[in-house]
């Protein structure tokens, strides 16, 4: 009995000290977890060493730390069958294992924490609630969008069912970045202020996420003023770097972009997602700096994270990262292929502000040998970056059109010639795809699908979907 009210004891104290380190009181927070450790004295090897482990592994300054930390509570969960410390120590070791680059490791430990949860293994709500959030962070992370909006959704039930605020609004910010990634800016706004308003009744300090990524938002937007409005105060908060780093490139001062995001690579060790999101962008303001040699090792660096970890998202960064590289190098052969493997993963992985870049970055690299196709590719990122919003992209993208003779607008055409965007959203329907389909393939709105099938039609002089079909079967039978 006295085992089991020792255990009791440690995890109410490791929960205390978990609530006090997240509202900024290190030092309350270390004072009760000593509190925890004392309350197992001579307990021997029972639930509470377990929880007593969980708490280094949520705050451990690295991955494997974490990872450490998170094996010896799921060994002491599994020695005295603990369902719900078993469970969340699963979770964190599963998003340590995604942090550290080790996609597959990762994931089948989270979907393993979540499979015994299912089955009843985890009864306590707040265990719950922080698996599940884990779960979603890793996935989000690894670009597994899919993943991370089925799982968006059922976390978001959960914390409603069990009025579970902070979570709601942690878990909403998740969500948004999955929004913001698959370009549904509106949605994303909602949910990061819905996000920020939980945060602000509850844990004020557990929003610095949220403002960043709304602070990323204002930056795409083109509306630095009201980034750098969110940003201020918070320059040395991790969660912040790398929004602060975009604000600097926008503002032209790459030499402090560099220099914050070289800081966060420092903090970030053994965390090769962390890396990820950092060292792209960090390509970006060394270029600008002028700095090639700088840029071509970042470069390097990213697209060895890419092999080692075999992460979808990854890759389309490096090899995004590596044109731009070779694009300043004036090789803009080179530059052409990666640019294409970019925009192929980044539209595999339905990311329509990344796809629309490297469909520029390609537009440069053809802009000497193939220039009409060139101006093509600029045109369609133009009108990607528009329907997005994203402000400092079309001008991006309108500068490149200058560049090329081309104006923003389309070039004038005959009445019966296709435009390259509606050959797409031709071979689209005869695939028998609808509009709703064909604007989720090509990142455009639903409406806009319709109007393009509706002046292919007029072009083609056909009634209807099926018969543009059949027109364009016997024209490539005719090739």
């Amino acid at each position: 009995m006295r085992g089991r009210r020792g255990d009791d004891a440690a995890r109410v104290a490791v929960w205390i000290s978990h609530q006090y380190l997240i509202s900024g009181r290190a030092s309350a927070a270390r004072g009760w977890l000593s509190r925890a450790e004392r309350a197992l004295d001579g307990a021997g090897s029972r639930a509470g060493h377990g929880w007593v482990a969980i708490e280094p592994a949520r705050h451990a300054e690295s991955v494997d730390e974490c990872a450490r930390h998170a094996r010896r509570a799921m060994e002491v969960a599994r020695e005295v069958e603990a369902g719900d410390l078993e469970v969340f120590a699963l979770s964190l070791l599963g998003r340590a294992e995604v942090s550290a680059g080790r996609r597959r490791e990762g994931l089948e430990l989270l979907e393993e924490a979540m499979a015994a949860a299912a089955a009843g293994r985890a009864r306590n709500v707040q265990t719950l609630g922080e698996a599940y959030c884990n779960l979603i962070t890793a996935c989000a992370t690894a670009g597994e969008w899919e993943r991370a909006t089925e799982w968006c959704e059922q976390v978001d039930e959960f914390a409603r069912a069990h009025d579970a605020t902070p979570l709601l609004g942690a878990c909403r910010t998740i969500h948004a970045d999955v929004l913001l990634a698959r370009g549904r800016w509106t949605e994303a706004e909602r949910a990061l202020e819905s996000a920020l308003a939980a945060h602000a009744r509850y844990v004020l300090e557990m929003g610095a996420p949220t403002v960043a990524t709304l602070a990323e938002l204002r930056v795409r937007q083109g509306r630095l003023v009201e980034a750098e409005g969110l940003l201020a105060g918070r320059e040395e908060h991790a969660a912040s770097l790398r929004a602060l780093a975009l604000l600097r490139i926008a503002e032209d001062r790459p030499q402090v972009a560099a220099a914050l995001l070289e800081r966060g690579l420092a903090s970030a060790e053994d965390n090769a997602m962390r890396a990820t999101q950092l060292l792209a962008p960090l390509v970006d303001a060394r270029l600008a700096c002028g700095d090639g040699h700088g840029a071509e090792a970042a470069a390097r660096e990213l697209a060895e994270l890419a092999r080692s970890s075999g992460i979808r998202l990854v890759a389309a960064r490096s090899d995004l990262a590596a044109a731009r590289v070779a694009m300043a190098s004036v090789r803009a052969g080179p530059a052409a292929e990666p640019a294409r493997r970019a925009l192929a993963a980044f539209g595999r992985l339905a990311m329509p502000l990344d796809a629309g870049e490297a469909r520029l970055e390609l537009a440069r690299a053809l802009a000497a040998g193939a220039p009409d196709l060139a101006r093509e590719e600029a045109r369609t990122a133009l009108r990607a970056f528009q329907e997005l919003g994203a402000k400092r992209a079309i001008d991006a993208a309108a500068a490149v059109l200058r560049d090329l003779g081309g104006g923003t607008a389309p070039r004038p055409r005959s009445d019966g010639e296709m435009t390259a965007r509606e050959q797409e959203v031709l071979d689209l329907l005869t695939l028998g795809m609808s509009n709703a389909r064909i604007a989720q393939t090509l990142f455009i709105s639903e409406k806009t699908a319709g109007h393009h099938v509706s002046r292919i039609l007029s072009k083609l002089g056909v009634r209807n979907r099926a018969e543009a079909a059949a027109h364009a079967a016997r024209a490539d039978a005719t090739r």
